[in-house]
């Protein structure tokens, strides 16, 4: 009589950190540090659904590793504002590091999403867990979360951009759907953990932008406001419909000097 024995084999897992940082055309930029005539007043956003990109052409979902503060198991909130200098609305608490951890495997690129996972998008900020108790990254019942606030001035001029779901269906604490997802998917072709960061240059984000005409202006994702498609196009969505359409501009992968 021959007798099998079967051992399972336990996949190994790495830890990851991934650093983010900012630029404004290429220049390093924060609440305290301008870029040239640049300052920046507001920088936050949502992510998800984060995977690695392996070199064998599968991908590895990274599990986001919950910290109680800025990290649960399904979406992560970066904060680069810190309430000083133009950050006047802000907070002093940061987070500029998502951390997790993947299935071991050779990897070559990086891919998440800007946002909130629908499944999470309508609930009630003043009782969420957090990350999604921050009542300034919420709107309403209707429209949900604020997937990014991102803003930046010079002395005679300003722009400021809030991202979120829109054109939404259905009544307070019932949401059949929004029609405009808005959810940017970032692909970051070349990534090696460890070896390098993530960065979003605001000068991508706001290159349509005029900074010339003394007119502050705005973009809530309001399906009417012209001023929201040059920003949605550097972040690869397409203003009518919500959906992703085009590599994202204004984030890309660095090494870390």
């Amino acid at each position: 009589m021959i007798i099998s024995f079967g051992v399972a084999c336990t996949p190994q897992t790495s830890e990851i950190e991934i650093p983010f940082s900012v630029l404004y055309g290429g220049e390093p930029l924060s609440c305290d540090e301008p870029a040239g005539a640049v300052s920046m007043t507001d920088l936050r956003f949502y992510v998800y659904d984060l995977r690695l990109l392996a070199t064998d052409g599968h991908e590895i979902p990274i599990a986001l590793r919950p910290d109680e503060f800025w990290q649960t198991g399904a979406v992560a909130l970066l904060d680069f504002e810190n309430g000083q200098g133009a950050c006047i609305n802000g907070s002093e608490r940061m987070n500029t590091i998502i951390r997790g951890r993947y299935e071991s495997s050779e990897v070559r690129g990086l891919s998440f999403r800007i946002g909130v996972p629908e499944s999470l998008n309508h609930e009630d900020a003043l009782t969420a867990m957090a990350p999604l108790n921050f009542t300034d990254m919420h709107w309403h019942w209707a429209s949900g979360y604020k997937f990014l606030r991102a803003g930046v001035e010079t002395a005679t001029d300003g722009f400021w951009i809030h991202l979120g779901s829109s054109r939404c269906e259905g009544t307070i604490g019932d949401i059949q759907g929004c029609r405009a997802a808005n959810r940017p998917e970032v692909v970051i072709a070349t990534f090696t953990p460890g070896q390098d960061h993530v960065t979003i240059d605001l000068g991508d984000l706001f290159s349509g932008i005029d900074f010339g005409d003394g007119r502050k202006s705005d973009c809530s994702s309001g399906p009417a406001e012209s001023t929201c498609v040059a920003p949605f196009d550097a972040l690869g969505i397409n203003f009518e419909s919500g959906k992703t359409a085009s590599p994202v501009r204004a984030i890309r992968g660095e090494h870390i000097e």
